[in-house]
């Protein structure tokens, strides 16, 4: 082990912390200007793997990088007779022109840090070289993870193959966090049990004759089946469950048309799903979506459903109540302030780590000036929560794993 020298005159994490958060900063801009989508996260990979070499060469424990298809993850051995903790940043980008007019804007046409993920790797990155340094000794042996492809929206997703490539094997607990626009700047956010929702969704596309324009009373119009199959699935998810049971049922795809002069043979729907329901329920609900579908269509003489596809998407995610109380009070004993959330209906894939082992996922305030949602162009979250997301894992490497 080699001798620490360094920050450890510092008296709080969050004192440790602020001390990094020029460094913080300048890697949460380099990594802005280069989104990447899912799956296709070289260059952030590559710049990750250069600043965790850098860092192992000086670091106060041994350290072992580990590379599969998911993502990146390092261990770091404090002590072999210790708990393993996880800790995970995701690494993707989304493909949205960014509008921010930031000096660091993205260099990639068309690909945008809108949801964080650049303060998610640069936060990890900071606590991990605090920990190097001996600025924070740990109470655990700490697995830090960069993941791949969160926002893919379908398996296999990067936490999904990391889960089973092994990233949970002998870890006791894992912890997430996410930043938020929305919430108040250096607020911490969760709440136990449920927390995210199930990001399930269906695809279909309808078939029918078609036809030139002059013609309406001949065959069937691609574009009427879609109005009046829109039109007849609004509130259904209301009409089956009831007013009471939390879930979204939202059009979010639907095409049909490329000619002013044709009437088109074709349309193509995809409707998003977030829920809390069990398997039971939203088999039958799918089911009940799809006979009413097929229903509708049956009115057109020349019409068939052509194909109906269901994907599962990611599972609810689901907070361990006795770890959520264990992280709120660690947050606590180092003057931050939390807050409960509601349950959400984002997706999230951290929720397949927790279905492995407990532990919570957490959101950290970032709101600024006129606030602007995450998948917006104009997403632009506050810097000044970086030092606050630097300490949150540091909070949770000096306390002892409960």
């Amino acid at each position: 082990m080699l001798k620490c020298n360094t920050l450890s005159q510092l008296s709080s994490v969050q004192d440790v912390a602020k001390s990094l958060e020029l460094y913080t900063r300048s890697l949460r801009r380099a990594f802005h200007k280069i989104p990447e989508l899912s799956w296709k996260e070289e260059k952030t990979l590559t710049l990750i793997k250069e600043e965790i070499g850098k860092l192992a060469k000086k670091s106060c424990f041994a350290t072992k990088l580990t590379e599969t298809q998911g993502g990146i993850w390092v261990d770091l051995l404090v002590d072999p007779s210790l708990p393993w903790i996880l800790f995970r940043s995701d690494t993707d980008g989304l493909p949205i022109e960014e509008a921010t007019n930031l000096s660091f804007s993205s260099e990639h046409k068309g690909v945008m840090h809108a949801c964080g993920h650049d303060f998610h790797i640069a936060m990890l990155l900071a606590s991990f070289k605090a920990i190097t340094l001996g600025a924070v000794i740990p109470k655990a042996n700490i697995r830090f993870v960069w993941q791949r492809a969160e926002e893919c929206g379908r398996n296999p997703s990067g936490g999904s193959l990391l889960v089973k490539n092994g990233v949970c094997d002998n870890i006791d607990f894992a912890y997430g966090l996410h930043i938020s626009s929305t919430l108040d700047l250096n607020l911490f956010c969760s709440r136990q049990h449920l927390m995210m929702s199930n990001s399930s969704y269906i695809d279909f596309t309808i078939s029918c004759s078609g036809g030139h324009v002059m013609r309406p009373d001949l065959g069937s119009n691609g574009i009427s089946l879609m109005i009046d199959i829109l039109s007849h699935m609004k509130g259904f998810e209301k009409l089956f469950f009831g007013p009471e049971e939390p879930i979204a049922f939202v059009p979010s795809i639907a095409t049909a048309g490329t000619t002013q002069n044709i009437r088109p043979n074709s349309a193509h729907l995809c409707f998003a799903i977030r829920n809390f329901l069990t398997e039971q329920k939203r088999t039958a609900f799918i089911k009940a979506v799809r006979q009413k579908i097929e229903t509708i269509v049956s009115l057109y003489s020349t019409a068939k459903l052509s194909s109906f596809d269901f994907y599962p998407g990611y599972p609810a995610l689901y907070n361990d109540p006795n770890n959520y109380f264990f992280v709120e009070d660690a947050l606590h004993e180092q003057g931050f302030q939390t807050a409960p959330l509601p349950p959400l209906f984002s997706g999230e894939d951290f929720a397949y780590y927790l279905q492995e082992v407990p532990g919570s996922f957490w959101c950290l305030g970032a709101k600024q000036g006129e606030c602007f949602d995450h998948h917006t162009p104009q997403f632009n979250p506050s810097e000044a929560s970086l030092p606050q997301g630097t300490a949150f894992w540091l909070t949770l490497a000096q306390k002892s794993p409960a």
